[in-house]
């Protein structure tokens, strides 16, 4: 051939375009004008496996389970306890896992309105309680064990914060900390703290704390409360020592000292803990700051409780190595290293993390619920591309593909070893190709949002980015002055060439432009500046949708461009002040807006999404039901279910409408499809079950797995071989418009435009390098830099070798699908639960052993009913040609939905079967019988399989040989699996050959079946037989660890006697697993009366005080306090407004007229057994003689204090008490006396007088 494959696609694109650009055709004539010369290599290709595995056994009945989500059982956890207001759901799994049985005394710690009235419901009294009692047990390695909060967005993870972190203060730790990621979030802190009564101090983060502190230190009201502090100012520092000081001290040594050290004992709470991910244990310095802070704080403080809270939950193990307390690892934990333990979970498959969640819950160290979206609806909607889109996004695509090809040369012409600048390139690909989907969308966004506001909703519209480094870049290259809206596209494109394309040739330190370098860059700055291409989406959409004043921003950028009229000029203008806190704060006034009803319009990006609630909330004055736009859906399901948890939260008047925008390129119509189709059983966000993990069952859609990188690597192979993917059909990825030829060209000149292989290497045969052939987000971002028309055809090859190797995977039994469930007629348990294992359990929990026999087999009377719900022609009884083992076998066929070529079959002895039946297979073995006939041999066949396999008696593996029989054993191991699961494997791996164990029964699976009496089981499937065998293992590993620790601990205390080693030795194994467990603290009264009542402000402070009768004071008492009054001023708190009285002898009976006014709301819990009036009358007599009394809640060590005038009244009755006990005046030199109301100056003049004379 003259031309070669890649050069003849090239030019039969380019002659499908319309004419170039005069510009675009002199920059084509001048890159011909350089090409570099081919050095050709002999590539070594790789030979796919294409052998295809065979089916697996019919029958067993074991199904992948559709039940993602289980509805969430209101438990009266508390006596008066209400429901939670909102459809919760949980993971299937989980839903069958009970949490340990509650002790703690909750109760005590809330006044009685908070549980009877609501304020918490049973779901977060549940999580409240659990997260306590996890916070008694003190690990092996001497820290506090922690407690993860995995609820989903909208169930209300804050108050259940708040109500952990009451709980903590009325008991007398009064020090927390709460972490998240937006100081916006501290309204909402403060709210729910409110909301459930409770009045402690919340701290404005270490800013606040740097503000008050005086020089002798902090106020002592702000020496506890709550520091809410963010990710990122933990990672900061603060100057110390003045203006003039070079010291810097790190907010996290702040934080410990304002703590109290290690001895510290209150709550550290990571609120959207998520931002802590990215730890490694052992190479700190390739792990990010905020993890190795958040870490670092953990060990620090080894006492401390703490709860890690996310919404997006564990969605991958290796992202768990910051939460150290859970106990999973570590000393005297089930795994000694993280290492250890994400390799154990990871190597096993996603049903040993499945299992994981499951025994996490189990052992009360997690909780995991959703909202349902059962109230909302999910639309997909169309944006289609209209002519003018798609002829402006190929011309955007061709001007990409040119500007790499002339870098290409300008780099080999000037000598550029710029190492970033391909990273530059790519990036600045990315950011162009999705601003431009944006952009195109925007018609349709405004379309929708208009219909809605008509209809009487109101509108959120979801972004991920707002682009705001373009437009900073753009403002301060045109100086600030605006003819219009930017376009964030062309910014991006012309700043990149700008800054990055090279022109100068670097000869011994001298530089010289280079002419033909110097040319290709104005060229395509030119071309620039003159391709159409859309405006800034988002100040767009709001211009359109009525501009500031109507459309509430809750985004992270700082300016936007505005026009306030339709005549006015674009002009460019600040959101708010240069602070980031200002901005925040100015994110919650936006917020507040829209939820009063003053704006009817949101948007919220990715920056600002998380924690905000935009829902139609019954508090709120906008009940408008929301219809929230999705602009941009991320392939993250984790952002995307965030974003959609802010339309849609409890306490809510209506659900939202979901309404997801799609264009057609690329997968983004099909992914939005499914999202749309599965979202319906969104709920919880990790968990037990992998699919609640994406919020949906969108296996098949998760394209970065395993298979898809596999599918990703076979792909790319076959296109640089000229060859088709085995079983992917032409026709369906085509829809018959290409041969496999012209197909094959423009997917092989594709992947050049990909920057996946060079023009040169594709000649030769070569395929893409490893590190690109696997890496499946390259390849999402890198199409979208493809016209539509192959950025369309490259994704369906994908997805439909994808869906090969998915059905391959599953044909060999390798396709990991999570837990199955057993689906048979019936299902019972041989003997109670026996407990296995049981000196060798690590991690607190216990492993049962459980024998079940399933019976799967379908009688006559189920066959009748399901022939009476299908009346297809050919559906109904048949019988088969020739005899099985001696007999004829009758099958029960019904066409399969939606095909007319495809049966279901159901046999009498394994009922429905799994797999379906070809018309022509079935009509070759089997012929049509009536019912009447097939009924004897149906029932006779039904019976006898009872207990006989499909071989009969004869069978010379009988009673092991269960192939057809209806009834079979099924053996689980439940409870405690996780950490015993490597010798489990090797066990079953060892015995397998041996005892000549099936394929089925050598594959451990995690399985759920619903007993007859309705309790379900969660177990893995496993051999009773090897039960002793795994029990000797064990009890061998044991042994050896034990003959091991004496010579480790002898190593460590040579220093001791040597009589003394071996106590040592053998008390410190002993030691090793040891878990401690402490009492619950008591109830401090003072801190429960400083918990529920406010703090004294001016308008609390002169409120009208109210004298209390017996019976008052009586109702106040709470009846949740108990015991003996021992003394009065230590036991007793009765909070007077700071009154002080004068308490000497001549006014005591004066006082004791007046009596002590007590402040009802400030009057406190007594114990159950002292009357109030017996404590006014023993405080009044009490210590009369000294001059001075205080009743205080606190020590009667303290020192008294001076006594402060309480108010101006009490002062001005002092000032007339003293002038009415002044005696008569005499003189004192005669003794004269003088009359009362005698002169200063007649007075003064008498003295004169007696001292003269």
């Amino acid at each position: 051939m003259s031309m070669n494959t890649s050069d003849a696609a090239h030019a039969q694109f380019l002659a499908s375009l319309p004419p170039p650009d005069p510009i675009l055709a002199q920059l084509q004539t001048l890159s011909q004008q350089y090409t570099q010369p081919v050095t050709r290599v002999t590539p070594v290709v790789p030979i796919p496996d294409d052998e295809v595995g065979q089916m697996t056994e019919d029958g067993l009945h074991e199904a992948v389970s559709e039940e993602v989500f289980s509805n969430y059982r209101h438990r009266k956890i508390v006596a008066a306890s209400l429901p939670h207001p909102g459809d919760i759901v949980e993971a299937g799994p989980l839903a069958a896992i009970r949490l340990p049985k509650e002790y703690y005394p909750i109760t005590d710690s809330y006044p009685k309105e908070v549980i009877e009235g609501g304020r918490l419901s049973s779901l977060q009294l549940e999580g409240i309680i659990h997260a306590c009692q996890r916070h008694t047990v003190i690990l092996a390695n001497k820290q506090r064990a922690g407690f993860f909060i995995g609820d989903g967005a909208g169930v209300g993870k804050g108050r259940q914060i708040a109500g952990i972190i009451m709980d903590n203060f009325v008991r007398g730790r009064t020090k927390h900390v709460w972490f998240t990621i937006s100081t916006d979030l501290i309204v909402d802190s403060r709210r729910d703290l409110s909301d459930i009564g409770c009045y402690i101090k919340v701290i404005d983060g270490c800013q606040e704390l740097d503000r008050e502190t005086r020089v002798l230190g902090l106020p002592s009201d702000f020496k506890e409360g709550v520091i809410f502090s963010t990710y990122a100012t933990l990672v900061s520092s603060v100057q110390r020592g003045g203006a003039f000081s070079t010291s810097r001290q790190s907010r996290l040594q702040q934080l410990i000292d304002w703590c109290g050290g290690t001895d510290f004992q209150g709550c550290l709470i990571f609120d959207e803990c998520h931002k802590a991910k990215n730890f490694i244990p052992n190479k700190e310095q390739a792990s990010t700051k905020i993890a190795v802070a958040v870490t670092s704080i953990q060990r620090m403080l080894p006492k401390a409780r703490v709860v890690y809270c996310s919404a997006t939950g564990v969605t991958d193990v290796k992202n768990m190595a910051f939460m150290e307390r859970l106990g999973l690892w570590g000393d005297g934990a089930p795994f000694k290293t993280f290492e250890h333990f994400m390799e154990s979970v990871q190597k096993k498959g996603l049903g040993v993390a499945e299992m994981l969640a499951m025994e996490m819950k189990a052992s009360g160290m997690y909780v995991s619920r959703g909202l349902s979206f059962k109230q909302a609806e999910f639309v997909t909607v169309q944006s289609e591309l209209s002519k003018e889109h798609k002829k402006m996004y190929d011309a955007a695509a061709h001007v990409w593909n040119e500007l790499r090809k002339a870098l290409e040369s300008a780099l080999l012409r000037t000598g550029n070893v710029n190492k970033r600048l391909w990273s530059q390139f790519w990036s600045a690909h990315q950011r162009f190709f999705k601003q431009l989907c944006m952009g195109m969308k925007v018609p349709c966004i405004v379309k929708e949002a208009k219909e809605a506001l008509e209809s009487g909703c109101c509108v959120v519209i979801g972004l991920q980015t707002t682009g705001e480094a373009s437009l900073d870049s753009e403002l301060n290259k045109n100086k600030g002055r605006l003819k219009g809206f930017i376009s964030l596209c062309r910014e991006i494109i012309s700043r990149f060439i700008e800054q990055y394309f090279p022109t100068k040739i670097e000869n011994a330190g001298n530089s010289v432009e280079d002419e033909w370098s110097m040319k290709a860059k104005s060229m395509l700055l030119e071309f620039c500046r003159k391709i159409p291409l859309p405006d800034s989406p988002l100040d767009e959409i709001i211009d359109r949708l009525g501009g500031p004043d109507n459309v509430a921003e809750m985004t992270g950028r700082k300016g936007r461009v505005v026009k306030r009229t339709k005549r006015d000029v674009p002009q460019y203008e600040q959101r708010g002040h240069d602070s980031d806190s200002f901005l925040e704060s100015l994110n919650v006034k936006e917020r507040n807006m829209f939820m009063e009803g003053k704006k009817l319009v949101a948007i919220i990006s990715d920056a600002a999404s998380t924690g905000i609630s935009l829902h139609a909330d019954m508090r709120a004055a906008n009940q408008r039901r929301r219809v929230h736009l999705t602009v941009e859906l991320p392939w993250s399901a984790d952002k995307a279910v965030q974003q959609l948890g802010r339309s849609h939260r409890s306490n809510q008047s209506s659900g939202p409408l979901y309404k997801l925008l799609t264009t057609n390129l690329g997968g983004e119509r099909r992914f939005a499809a499914a999202v749309a189709r599965r979202l319906q059983s969104l709920g919880a966000l990790t968990k037990g079950d992998r699919r609640a993990a994406t919020g949906a069952d969108l296996t098949e859609f998760n394209f970065d797995t395993p298979y898809g990188r596999s599918a990703l690597r076979s792909m790319y192979h076959c296109i640089c071989q000229k060859k088709l993917v085995p079983g992917v059909s032409l026709s369906k990825m085509t829809n018959g418009v290409y041969d496999f030829d012209e197909l094959n060209m423009l997917l092989q000149e594709s992947l050049v435009l990909m920057g996946l292989v060079e023009v040169d290497v594709l000649r030769l045969g070569a395929t893409v390098k490893d590190k690109d052939a696997g890496d499946v987000s390259k390849f999402l971002n890198r199409i979208l830099g493809l016209s539509v028309e192959k950025q369309n055809l490259m994704f369906n090859y994908f997805t439909e070798t994808l869906g090969v190797i998915v059905q391959s995977a599953k044909k060999e039994g390798r396709y990991n699908e999570g837990m199955l469930d057993i689906t048979a007629a019936s299902v019972n348990m041989v003997e109670d639960p026996k407990e296995v294992f049981k000196d060798f359990a690590k991690g607190g929990g216990s492993t049962k052993s459980i024998q079940l026999v399933v019976d799967r087999g379908m009688s006559w009377e189920a066959a009748l009913i399901r022939l009476n719900n299908y009346k297809g022609r050919q559906d109904g009884f048949y019988v088969s040609k020739r005899d099985i083992w001696g007999s004829k076998h009758y099958i029960l066929a019904t066409q399969k939905e939606s095909s007319t070529h495809l049966f279901k079959i159901a046999r009498p002895n394994t009922g429905l079967s799994t797999f379906d039946e070809e018309k022509t297979d079935l009509l070759h073995k089997y012929v049509p019988i009536q019912a009447e006939k097939a009924e004897e041999g149906w029932k006779k066949h039904y019976d006898q399989s009872r207990d006989l396999c499909i071989h009969g008696r004869t069978c010379r593996h009988h009673p092991h040989c269960t192939v057809g029989s209806r009834t079979y054993p099924l053996h689980l191991l439940c409870g405690n699996i996780v950490t015993l699961m490597s010798v489990l494997e090797t066990t079953i791996n060892k015995f397998a050959l041996k005892l000549g164990l099936s394929k089925y029964d050598t594959q451990l699976r995690v399985v759920r079946v619903e007993l007859d009496n309705g309790e379900r089981l969660v177990g893995i499937r496993y051999p009773e037989v090897l039960i002793q065998e795994v029990q000797r293992s064990l009890k061998e590993q044991h042994i050896f660890m034990q003959q091991s620790l004496p010579a480790m601990n002898l190593s460590a205390c040579q220093t001791q006697p040597t009589t003394h080693h071996a106590v040592v030795a053998k008390e410190d194994s002993a030691k090793q697993f040891k878990v401690i467990k402490e009492d619950v603290t008591p109830v401090v009264p003072k801190c429960f009366a400083r918990a529920i009542n406010p703090p004294i402000t001016l308008k609390n402070f002169f409120k009208p005080v109210s004298k209390l009768s017996n019976e008052e004071c009586v109702a106040s008492v709470s009846s949740q306090h108990t015991g003996e009054l021992e003394d009065v001023s230590t036991d007793i708190i009765v909070k007077v407004n700071e009154t002080k009285v004068r308490r000497t002898e001549d006014k005591l009976q004066e006082k004791d007229a007046v009596g002590f006014e007590i402040e009802e709301k400030n009057l406190v819990t007594y114990p159950k057994k002292v009357q109030p009036s017996d404590l006014i009358s023993r405080a009044r007599t009490k210590k009369e003689g000294r001059t001075q009394k205080r009743l205080s809640c606190g020590s009667s060590t303290q020192p008294a204090k001076r006594s402060k005038q309480v108010s101006l009244f009490s002062s001005f009755a002092k000032q007339t008490s003293l002038r009415d006990d002044k005696r008569e005046m005499n003189c004192p030199v005669c003794g004269r006396d003088f009359p009362t109301g005698t002169s200063n100056e007649t007075i003064n003049h008498h003295v004169d007088n007696c001292l003269i004379n």
